[in-house]
């Protein structure tokens, strides 16, 4: 994670406005949702992303218009498409997160 997205997302700004949201639409994910599926939300996703540029304009970086409550796997779909993403892998022999 860049040192930007490290900082922001560790603010007191930024987990208010992730609690906040999450509470707005009942900790369920939104897409999951517009397909009649009830899943728990657990990532708050930007959808105009962070870059160094805009992440200290709060009507990107914390604006309702762009958040997104997400589960997992709707998260996963977004950034890496409908590719399996696995959470871990061995290397080595031992057990690695990715």
């Amino acid at each position: 994670m860049r040192s930007i997205e490290r900082s922001f997302y560790k603010s007191k700004a930024w987990e208010n406005t992730r609690a906040l949201y999450l509470q707005k639409v009942n900790h369920l994910c939104e897409r999951c949702l517009k397909d009649g599926r009830l899943r728990p939300a657990r990532i708050v996703h930007h959808k105009i992303y962070l870059t160094e540029a805009n992440y200290k304009d709060p009507t990107i970086s914390l604006s309702f218009e762009n958040l997104q409550a997400l589960c997992q796997d709707c998260h996963n779909k977004t950034h890496y498409g409908e590719k399996k993403v696995e959470r871990w892998k061995f290397e080595n022999g031992e057990l690695m997160t990715r």
